[in-house]
């Protein structure tokens, strides 16, 4: 169940993110949830397979960066997938961006 809530959520989150003059997006929570590495493992192949089922689907890459960035810290993957869900038309907001370069150290 807690899957579904966590693909539900960052799916919100991809689809409001298509808005090219969105302002930026903020999810907030009363209740903290917690998952297992294996969870967000699970997530990512999620997303993974939605992109190699529909390489064009940036939704896909955009949520797939989101959790390499907070639930992996890789920073190389996110960077791949923030590049190719830009291509696709989706835009990341700029705080976003900025904590990635800040953690990567690199500026793209």
């Amino acid at each position: 169940m807690k899957k579904i809530i966590i693909l539900l959520c960052l799916g919100l989150i991809g689809c409001s993110a298509t808005i090219k003059d969105s302002e930026h997006l903020s999810v907030t929570s009363k209740d903290p949830i917690t998952y297992t590495e294996g969870e967000f493992d699970e997530i990512i192949t999620v997303f993974s397979d939605s992109i190699d089922k529909n390489p064009d689907y940036g939704g896909g890459y955009y949520n797939r960066a989101i959790a390499y960035f907070y639930y992996q810290n890789n920073y190389d993957k996110c960077w791949r997938d923030v590049h190719q869900a830009e291509a696709l038309g989706y835009q990341f907001d700029e705080n976003f961006i900025k904590a990635l370069q800040k953690a990567s150290g690199r500026e793209e």
